[in-house]
């Protein structure tokens, strides 16, 4: 479906009108007063390399209840060539028809529809056909990208996005070979206002040497606007547990909750409180 000013989509929060590319009613359910929020994973089932079916969904969900999460944003991978059916409008009703199954088993945990836009030098062109999938309908983008070397075309595509009006988020620079190599191409992102997302995996040194140093140092300069579980699988959750731990017991209880509890809502839902 190609952009037309009917789907254009503008909430009352923003400073101006995005667009959503969708025929369907985007319902976002409010924030919950209490608890952790996770703004990155692969929770919805059967969608990508994540949770292969309800029940593992639903595994997941339990796990991050008892280490006090009570809300995800589910962003599935954005990579057109790889998984074609994930657009914006798709996305939507994944997330809600996974949150009428888990009323139906009786699951209480609250979801947003989002996703992880795989940067690509061309990938302008498939949002502006397939919608922008932004975190909980804010104007906050959550991207990845894993090259060797920053690519020239990296800038410009940045550059896109903040001229349409979104908020960058890369998600886990730390495990990115580029950043280890050139560093200060990550702080040219950052003095253009991108925001960085760290992995609670990273810490456990489960990546290697290079994202456990980075993480940490990441943490300590500041770089980092939030951290998130990126969960994929039910087997693959206790790592990242562990990583929240870590993070806590050497940064202390208020970083944590800075970045699981306060940054969440205050820099991407907010628009829902």
């Amino acid at each position: 479906m190609r952009f037309n000013a009917a789907n254009v989509a503008c909430h009352p929060h923003l400073n101006s009108c995005y667009n959503l590319i969708m025929t369907k009613p985007l319902y976002l359910p409010p924030v919950p007063a209490l608890g952790r929020i996770d703004i990155h994973s692969h929770l919805l089932p059967g969608i990508d390399d994540g949770c292969e079916d309800i029940d593992q969904c639903i595994d997941c969900i339990n796990q991050l209840k008892a280490v006090g999460y009570t809300g995800t944003i589910c962003t599935p991978h954005i990579i057109p060539d790889t998984f074609p059916d994930n657009t914006w409008e798709n996305i939507i009703q994944w997330v809600a028809d996974l949150r009428v199954e888990l009323a139906n088993r009786s699951v209480d945990y609250t979801i947003w529809p989002g996703g992880e836009i795989n940067l690509q030098e061309n990938m302008p062109d498939w949002l502006e056909e397939n919608g922008v999938p932004t975190l909980a309908g804010s104007n906050r983008v959550l991207m990845d990208h894993w090259a060797d070397t920053w690519p020239t075309w990296f800038p410009t595509v940045i550059q896109w996005f903040i001229d349409k009006g979104y908020q960058p988020i890369l998600a886990h620079p730390e495990r990115v070979r580029c950043t280890w190599d050139e560093p200060e191409k990550l702080d040219e992102l950052l003095d253009m206002g991108v925001w960085l997302q760290g992995n609670f995996l990273s810490i456990v040194g489960e990546h290697g040497p290079a994202p456990d140093q980075s993480v940490r140092q990441f943490i300590e300069q500041q770089k980092y606007k939030i951290m998130a579980m990126d969960m994929h699988r039910p087997d693959a959750l206790p790592s990242r547990i562990d990583g929240m731990a870590i993070v806590q017991k050497e940064y202390g209880s208020p970083t944590l909750d800075y970045f699981t509890v306060d940054a969440p809502r205050q820099l991407i839902l907010k628009h829902l409180l």
